[in-house]
C-alpha cells in the first residue's frame, strides 16, 4: 500500500503545469488536492439512525478544521500551520533549529452523501487527532414506506 501511495504521489507531482491548465477548473482543483486526499484516511459507518465518518487528522487545532455540506457533498478540510518557535529558556534568547521534520499539513476529503441522509443534521467532534462527523438519516414517514402489492397470477 505504501508503494502505491508513493507512486501516486510521484505521478501527481510530475504532472506538467501546462497539462494541468488544460483540465477543467473542478478537475484541476481535485488534482491539486490529491496529495491531501491521500494523506487523509477515513472510515465510514452506517448506523440505524445515522452515518459516521471517522477521519485521522493529527496535530490540528479545532479552529483549523472546516466541515460543511454543499449540494449533497460532505466537505472536510483541515490545515496544520507551522508552529512559531520561541526561546527555549526565555523570550529574549534566539533558538536555532537543528532539525525540522514536522511539516505543515493539509487534510481534505469529500464524500457524496446517500439519498437518505439529512444534510441539515450534521455534527462533528474532534478528539485525540480523530475527527468524527455524524450525519443523521432522514426519518421514514408512513407515506414514504415502500408499498407491497399482491398481483394475482392467472
Amino acid at each position: 500500500m505504501e508503494t502505491l501511495t508513493r507512486d501516486m504521489q510521484k505521478v501527481l507531482n510530475d504532472i506538467p503545469e501546462d497539462m494541468e491548465k488544460m483540465l477543467q477548473q473542478p478537475a484541476r482543483r481535485y488534482v491539486k488536492n490529491a496529495r491531501d486526499i491521500l494523506r487523509t484516511p477515513a472510515d465510514i459507518y452506517e448506523h440505524p439512525t445515522h452515518f459516521s465518518f471517522v477521519l485521522d487528522m493529527p496535530g490540528l487545532e479545532v479552529s483549523n478544521i472546516r466541515v460543511k455540506v454543499e449540494n449533497g457533498i460532505l466537505h472536510v478540510a483541515g490545515k496544520k500551520k507551522k508552529s512559531q518557535l520561541t526561546g527555549a529558556t526565555g523570550k529574549d534568547q534566539a533558538v536555532k533549529a537543528i532539525r525540522i521534520e514536522r511539516r505543515r499539513a493539509r487534510y481534505m476529503r469529500k464524500f457524496t452523501l446517500p439519498d437518505n441522509s439529512n444534510p441539515e443534521d450534521v455534527k462533528a467532534t474532534y478528539k485525540d487527532g480523530v475527527l468524527t462527523v455524524t450525519v443523521a438519516k432522514k426519518k421514514i414517514q408512513e407515506n414514504q414506506k415502500p408499498k407491497t402489492i399482491t398481483i394475482p397470477v392467472s
